[in-house]
């Protein structure tokens, strides 16, 4: 497929997603693939986020270039991108695997899994420091902040591994699916569970003032990225 020229990808139009080569076993495919990453935000003034275990997902084709297709033969709706792409698809794959087995599969080391992770919770901290004053500001967020109450933000972020090993965030959902099934929805339940008993929904109501130590003592599998308007490097 033909790819935007440069004058309109300067433009900030177009997001083109990476195609990364990851060896699996003996073989090497080009698999583009999705991790995600769960965000809460319990305040906005000020400003607390944490993150929640990656999950890695590659994307629903194995393409094999060594098997070219004809492209005069192919003239269905289903089987359009084999005909823009000139090869065959020729399997599916649709899990969610935990982050380490992810790394395992694009063959990453221990160093650079951590790595990249840091790298990962720093750029999200820095694109919510970044739009902090709009949220700030936003009628609801400012009366949730004057009238002390204890609210929630459950979000989820899509990105991916670029080939130098940092990450690279395509979009930021808010209350993401609910009912999502296998290994992602076993993450996402267990999140909202802990992120339940971080901000204290089963005590007595924690004053504002009080809510960041709490949340810090209870942290469960939550990982603190901006904390009172401060980014967390680490």
């Amino acid at each position: 497929m033909e790819l935007p020229n440069k004058q309109d990808q300067s433009s900030g139009a177009y997001l083109v997603q990476p195609l990364v080569n990851h060896k699996m076993g003996s073989d090497t495919w080009k698999r583009r693939h999705e991790l995600k990453m769960y965000v809460c935000v319990t305040s906005t003034t000020p400003l607390r986020a944490y993150t929640y275990t990656v999950t890695g997902t590659f994307a629903q084709a194995q393409i094999d270039d060594a098997n070219p297709v004809d492209p005069c033969s192919i003239d269905t709706h289903g089987n359009r991108v084999q005909r823009e792409l000139g090869c065959q698809i020729n399997n599916t794959f649709s899990s969610h695997y935990s982050f380490d087995d992810f790394s395992k599969y694009v063959e990453i080391t221990e160093s650079e899994k951590q790595k990249f992770l840091t790298a990962t919770n720093q750029l999200i901290g820095k694109v919510l420091l970044r739009a902090q004053p709009k949220i700030q500001n936003h009628t609801i967020n400012k009366g949730i902040a004057t009238s002390g109450a204890a609210c929630f933000s459950f979000l989820r972020v899509d990105f991916a591994m670029t080939e130098a090993i940092e990450p690279y965030i395509y979009e930021i959902n808010e209350f993401p699916f609910a009912n999502t099934k296998g290994h992602l929805g076993d993450v996402q339940r267990k999140a909202y569970r802990e992120l339940f008993q971080m901000i204290g929904l089963d005590q007595v109501p924690i004053v504002s003032s009080e809510r960041s130590k709490y949340e810090m003592d209870h942290l469960g599998g939550w990982s603190p990225v901006v904390i009172d308007d401060v980014l967390i490097n680490k």
